[in-house]
């Protein structure tokens, strides 16, 4: 039965320590049996008391120290170890009796170890592979190398010895598995940490340099075979270095997080008054995630937003910052920063005050990118209104007169040559075909259907072709425009070409378009009088709100003579 979490969080640290007590008198009771049968082969008493008594003390500061838990996991496994480690020892007595159960234990310590590679830091293995891995390392130190006794031939004598088979044949299949397991253990490690986030790498390093150094060393002398030679005694001296370091390189983890409190609370002292921008940074260095985001609670709206007042998306590990009782904001991190959750815990607490003085600014910045957005929505509305009508004119009222002009130019043939009659249908007839041209001009100057039907340029032209004074298109290769730029374009054009030819009495105009910076640039130039001032209400306010609608500028430059208008149009909302 899985205990709850609860149970977890203050049951196991006591029970660690018990058992890590149990652990060292089990230690010492075995050194003490085994040190008459230390040779120059085995290891050392004191090599196999630091060992073994630093996988110990480390299991025991882990369970205390952080006693969330992922650590109590880890820590339990040290423990382990560091019981398994002296139990292997039990082979060196020169005791037949205790020396075969020390044979049936020889590796005990291999399959913990593997287990700790594997779940460190969360304490759980998170994919079928590794689990995999983790139990047939399980069954080999506890299945194979027992079942291979029954035919080890050792120096002291083998009670449970059956069959003798050469030395070769049982340390080959156990070294051909170990090194099986060790390349698949390294390649994991391996692709753990090229997948690893910055933050996670940080966490990982110490404890995966010295496993994948232990593992390599291991694989290395499980290939060049385990017999007396001199490299097998300088890869077992760095497989026993490895081993002893990492129980220390998981302590560095452990302790990191206070060391990692001090370095946070000098960084911290230079908040007061940083930009949001500048805080943000401050925050993403002092964690050690450049990815972070900072989310600004929003109360009435129950959402967040960036320092811009954009929405911020909660997809990620997140860690709130509350002050007084009240959410101020949010720390969207990296997941793997979780393991620091004293860390996590020290930067929500020393930026709250900061970060709820900008909270106000960004609430405004984005109530100002919503007023920005729904004025834009007008503006397409308005766009949308324009071609509705435009086209209710072409389809509707205008096809109607062409079709009346055309009844009454059949009428005045079927007159009879009645003068009279003839003049009054021939007047009727012009004065419809001067309606009918007031009314397409009406309509282009609602919406020009070739606006919509052929693009930007082609409306360009169309409107310099209409003009009674010479107007020059300067034109460049566009790419797709979306319709509020394309007819924002349009109208700046229009309304400018106009006041030129009405206000100005310029007799040239020059329309340049193009794309430069990631926007559309629009210029009209004219030779004119002047005495464009968009300060005075005149239609160029109009087009100022209209491009400011769409993030844009409007620029007017009068001269004596002539007068420029340039509109800036992003081709990408920000």
């Amino acid at each position: 039965m899985v205990e709850p979490e609860g149970a977890l969080r203050h049951g196991p640290a006591p029970l660690i320590g018990v058992l890590a007590a149990a652990g060292a008198c089990w230690g010492a009771l075995v050194l003490a049996v085994t040190a008459s049968g230390q040779h120059e082969t085995s290891t050392g008493t004191t090599f196999s008391a630091a060992v073994g008594g630093c996988y110990l003390v480390a299991g025991v500061i882990a369970a205390y120290r952080r006693p969330d838990v992922p650590v109590v996991r880890i820590g339990l496994l040290m423990v382990l170890i560091g019981i398994a480690w002296f139990a292997e020892d039990v082979q060196i007595s020169i005791d037949p009796a205790v020396h075969t159960v020390g044979l049936l234990m020889r590796s005990a310590s291999s399959a913990f170890l593997v287990h700790l590679l594997l779940a460190y830091p969360d304490g759980a293995l998170r994919a079928g592979l590794e689990r995999a891995l983790v139990r047939t390392c399980y069954v080999m130190v506890f299945g194979l190398v027992p079942a291979s006794t029954l035919w080890l031939d050792t120096l002291t004598p083998n009670l449970l010895l059956v069959w003798d088979l050469p030395d070769w044949t049982v340390t080959r299949v156990v070294d051909g598995v170990q090194f099986v397991l060790g390349i698949a253990v390294t390649a994991v490690l391996v692709r753990r940490w090229v997948t690893a986030s910055r933050p996670a790498r940080r966490v990982l390093a110490p404890v995966f340099a010295v496993g994948l150094f232990g593992t390599g060393a291991s694989v290395l002398d499980a290939l060049f075979g385990t017999g007396l030679s001199r490299h097998h005694e300088v890869l077992v001296g760095l497989t026993r270095a490895s081993t002893l370091a990492l129980p220390l390189a998981f302590l560095s983890g452990v302790w990191r997080v206070r060391l990692g409190r001090t370095s946070v609370a000098n960084l911290l002292a230079r908040l007061p008054g940083s930009p949001p921008e500048r805080l943000r940074d401050l925050l993403a260095e002092a964690l050690g995630d450049p990815s972070l985001r900072v989310g600004y609670h929003r109360p009435e709206h129950g959402d967040y937003v960036d320092a811009d007042g954009r929405p911020v998306e909660l997809d990620r590990a997140v860690t709130p910052v509350d002050r007084a009782g009240r959410r101020v904001a949010v720390l969207v991190h990296d997941p793997a920063l979780q393991d620091d959750h004293h860390v996590l815990s020290a930067v929500a607490s020393a930026a709250a005050l900061e970060l709820d003085n900008q909270r106000l600014a960004a609430e405004v910045r984005a109530q100002l990118a919503e007023v920005k957005a729904s004025r834009a929505r007008i503006v397409a509305a308005g766009d949308d209104e324009r071609r509705r009508v435009e086209r209710d004119l072409h389809d509707g009222a205008q096809q109607r007169l062409v079709t009346a002009a055309l009844t009454l130019r059949l009428a005045r043939q079927r007159s009879g040559g009645v003068a009279e009659l003839d003049d009054l249908l021939r007047r009727s007839a012009d004065s419809l075909e001067e309606a009918l041209a007031e009314l397409r001009e009406l309509a282009r100057g609602i919406h020009p259907s070739v606006l919509t039907d052929l693009g930007l340029i082609p409306a360009l032209r169309a409107l310099a072709a209409r003009s009674p004074q010479p107007v020059d298109l300067v034109e460049t290769d566009l790419p797709a425009l979306p319709d509020l730029v394309a007819a924002t374009a349009y109208y700046v054009a229009a309304e400018s070409v106009t006041n030129a030819l009405k206000h100005a009495s310029a007799s040239r105009v020059r329309i340049e378009v193009g794309v430069r910076d990631g926007s559309l640039r629009l210029a009209v130039v004219d030779d004119g009088t002047g005495g464009a001032d968009p300060s005075l209400g005149t239609g160029l306010t109009g087009l100022r709100d209209r491009v400011s609608a769409v993030e844009g500028s409007l620029t007017v430059r009068d001269g004596a003579p002539g007068t420029t208008v340039t509109a800036l149009l992003p081709l990408e909302r920000p």
